[in-house]
């Protein structure tokens, strides 16, 4: 091999380097990312769920008033 042969394939195995130390740092930065959507998921599904616990709390009561009425207007008639 040639010294000219010997500088490409150098010049071609740093520019790999170069790349796959590029993608290791965007993996990085995808799995960070990731784990960050991951956890405001969690915090997220918590806030539905005790929005959920309120409202149906909330319907119950509405549930309770509305018999109560019903009642009442049973005692009148």
């Amino acid at each position: 091999m040639s010294i000219e042969s010997l500088g490409q394939l150098e010049s071609r195995l740093q520019n790999l380097i170069d790349k796959l130390e590029l993608s290791r740092m965007e993996v990085e930065d995808l799995r960070s990312a990731n784990t960050r959507l991951e956890e405001e998921n969690i915090q997220l599904k918590q806030e539905l769920s005790a929005w959920g616990d309120r409202v149906s709390a909330l319907l119950g009561k509405l549930d309770i008033v509305t018999e109560e009425e019903a009642s009442e207007q049973e005692a009148v008639a």
